[in-house]
This record gives structure tokens, sequence and C-alpha cells, in this order.
């Protein structure tokens, strides 16, 4: 298995040298507009009580925990969410979502497969060489 999914704002590093992938939410007031005031308590589009905005996390703050386990951040890309089309785009913009990859200090230049690579604010997020399709569903969501 060269990706494992392990959920909402969780992560594992499966082998010395592997990458760890977490998508979370920023500690910002924006996100808190957005992502519990609108997203759960006008528009429902997740239920309520989903979100923890104190469990929130800056990027920075996430780059200090994981340096301080002994991960060496590689990038950070920002997230947005269309409702409409259903699909998560790339973007520079991390007061909302955003995607950190980091792989163990000291693994320097560790390939990161093409769908994971920030490429601009109009690319898609995609699982297409994906094997696992629920992957791709999650993708989607």
């Amino acid at each position: 298995m060269k990706i494992l999914d392990v959920g909402c704002g969780g992560g594992l590093l499966t082998e010395p040298g592997g990458s760890l992938f977490i998508t979370t939410i920023n500690k910002t007031q924006l996100s808190y507009a957005l992502g519990i005031v609108f997203a759960e308590q006008i528009a429902g589009i997740v239920p309520k009580g989903t979100h923890t905005w104190e469990k929130f996390v800056s990027p920075e703050k996430l780059e200090s925990i994981l340096e301080s386990n002994g991960l060496s951040v590689q990038s950070v890309a920002g997230m947005l969410y269309n409702p409409f089309s259903g699909y998560w785009h790339w973007s520079e913009n991390t007061s909302l979502n955003y995607a950190a990859h980091a792989v163990k200090s000291g693994v320097q230049d560790h390939p990161v497969p093409d769908e994971f690579v920030f490429k601009g604010e109009t690319e898609e997020l995609r699982g297409q060489d994906s094997t696992n399709a629920g992957a791709q569903e999650e993708l989607k969501k």
C-alpha cells in the first residue's frame, strides 16, 4: 500500500521514510464562521456538532507538533470545497482547510504522487490513480 487514508484529522506514518498526509481545518475566525456557523447551523451541509473550533489547528502549530515528533513538513496547500459541484480544489489560501505532507526528519526529496502535488487554484483534488474506490468517493465529498 502506498497511501493509507485514516480519516478526518488523523494520520499514521507507515514506516521510516513513509509520507504522512494530513488534511484539517485551520483555526481562524473565517473557519469558525464558515465551518461551524454556515456549514452546520445555517446550510446544514454537515450535522450540528461535527466541528469543535477549539480543536482546529493552524498550519504553523501543526508544523511545530510534527517537527517536535521527528517529522519534517515538505509542503502545505490550501483546500477549498465547492458545495455546488461537490469537488475540492487546491488553493494557496490556507485560511479554511489545508493539506500538509510530512516525512521522517532526515528523509529529503521524498517523491509525492502527482495527484497530491499542489498545482494551482483551479486544479481539482483527484484520486484517479488510487486503487481504493472508497478513497475516490471521499475526495468527491
